[in-house]
């Protein structure tokens, strides 16, 4: 109804995966450069985690589009199968002839084998994808298994990538699985959009649909993103219909009126207009000092370090209190953490981190995240959608989740290079030069009242990276340019 009224050709944001469409944040190429590492390396599994609507097809539409010629690909979009089903589907993909009156695992399992040999002597490389794969029978991921012991003295003949939702994750933590969970080689759990990124987002789509000017202001494009929580999918639902309502009021332009009125038919805002899901109320507090410190400049500039930020995480001792613990957890969305791994190593795998220190209270809001506080009696309380302040026998002592910048991990700092030269931009002055990161980080500093210390120590990339992109739980939900 509103294509000609905006000058558009086609719908700027349908949810169907239209290659034209294909939008590649920062955190979608960071998955994807892990992805296709995985594929160089000699593993079979590669697992890729996310969300519902966060983009993982578009991830791995992508990933296949850089196959080499040389790659026969087999695509498994029904998960809802048993052993034999697997094995059949798998020869169907790859064209494998087949007695179906007939078949068995082993007759199924021969003539895949044989293929995948005959494949490998043509310099052909196999690949399986499984969407959906939380939904995987573990029957059916040890059969996949088993399928992955071929082998030469090199690589695996057939290679196995599994995108799923963050069940997948507790799935293959089951100790029937652990010899398959042991062959993933390379694994990536995708987040949300960052606010930059669905700017960029949403301009791309419109750009690609034909408009010739920007279709959303600023505010529209804020509120748009703080209802979305970043998940493109709901990105997109929340335009199209922001996009009819502004057609329906005969306004040029969408403004936060329409987005606003978008989100209340698709049920995204209650009553009180306020948005559901994840909210944190405003806590009555300033800044944030952390004991442990990232040893981020040192990291950044000389990559031989043998402190690693990693590394330095590691020194946050987890809260051994599991009530408060799962709280905290379930307001970043992610599965039950594994009781054989060491939290602050597992948050890792989810772009994540964890800091811990002692403060006053009135030192935590520059963060603007969900903490636990520890009392006197050793238990740890919740800081989060109803706790305005703390416990009177709190002893000053904290401990957080925070979301790690884009290409935080990668061997390849370029990606978080640019990133954080992109931050740290509006604190440069005539005595800050553009590549004096101390000098931009007390700048930074003395403007929100952090702990001075010249240096990009925790505090201060925590601060950057939980006011650069809206990712996760956070204490204030207070919209900004109201």
């Amino acid at each position: 109804m509103y294509l000609n009224y905006f000058g558009l050709q086609t719908e700027p944001f349908s949810i169907a995966p239209d290659p034209h469409f294909l939008f590649m944040s920062e955190r979608h190429q960071e998955a994807l450069a892990h992805l296709s590492y995985g594929l160089q390396g000699s593993g079979g599994f590669i697992l890729l985690t996310g969300e519902v609507g966060t983009g993982k097809t578009t991830v791995s539409r992508a990933l296949l589009d850089q196959l080499p010629e040389q790659t026969r690909t087999a695509f498994i979009l029904n998960p809802m199968l048993n052993e034999t089903e697997l094995l059949a589907t798998l020869c169907d993909e790859f064209g494998i002839r087949y007695a179906k009156r007939s078949m068995t695992n082993k007759t199924l399992t021969d003539k895949l084998s044989a293929f995948l040999l005959a494949a490998h002597a043509e310099g052909e490389q196999c690949v399986v994808l499984i969407d959906e794969a939380q939904h995987l029978k573990p029957q059916v991921l040890e059969q996949l298994r088993l399928l992955t012991n071929l082998e030469t003295n090199q690589n695996k003949l057939l290679r196995v990538i599994l995108i799923g939702q963050p069940e997948l994750q507790d799935l293959l933590r089951r100790r029937e699985l652990r010899q398959l969970a042991q062959r993933i080689t390379a694994r990536y759990h995708l987040l949300p959009l960052q606010a930059s990124d669905t700017a960029r987002y949403i301009n791309y789509r419109l750009q690609v649909a034909g408009a010739q000017r920007a279709l959303f202001d600023d505010g529209a494009v804020r509120l748009v993103h703080q209802l979305s929580e970043g998940i493109p999918r709901r990105l997109n639902l929340l335009c199209d219909r922001a996009l009819l309502a502004a057609y329906n009021d005969q306004v040029q332009t969408v403004s936060k009126a329409q987005i606003r009125r978008a989100a209340a038919e698709l049920g995204e805002v209650g009553a009180s207009g306020q948005t559901q899901g994840r909210s944190f109320p405003l806590v009555a507090v300033t800044a944030l000092a952390l004991v442990v410190s990232v040893a981020v400049t040192s990291w950044l500039l000389w990559p031989q370090s043998q402190v690693t930020a990693t590394q330095a995480q590691q020194a946050a001792v987890t809260p051994q209190q599991p009530q408060a613990m799962q709280q905290l957890v379930r307001a970043w969305q992610l599965p039950q953490p594994p009781r054989t791994r060491e939290l602050c190593d597992w948050l890792g795998e989810y772009q994540l981190g964890c800091v811990q220190g002692q403060l006053r209270f009135d030192r935590i809001q520059a963060l603007n995240l969900p903490v636990l506080l520890k009392l006197s009696d050793g238990r740890w309380q919740f800081v989060g959608a109803s706790t305005e302040q703390p416990a009177s026998d709190w002893t000053g002592e904290f401990w957080a989740i925070w979301p790690h910048p884009p290409g935080y991990q990668l061997s390849d700092s370029k990606t978080y290079q640019r990133w954080l030269q992109t931050q740290l931009a509006e604190y440069q002055s005539t005595t800050a030069a553009a590549d004096d990161l101390n000098a931009l980080a007390q700048a930074l500093q003395e403007r929100h009242g952090l702990p001075i210390s010249g240096e990009l120590d925790g505090v201060t990339l925590a601060w950057l990276t939980s006011h650069a992109t809206t990712i996760g739980p956070r204490l204030a939900t207070a919209e900004e340019g109201n």
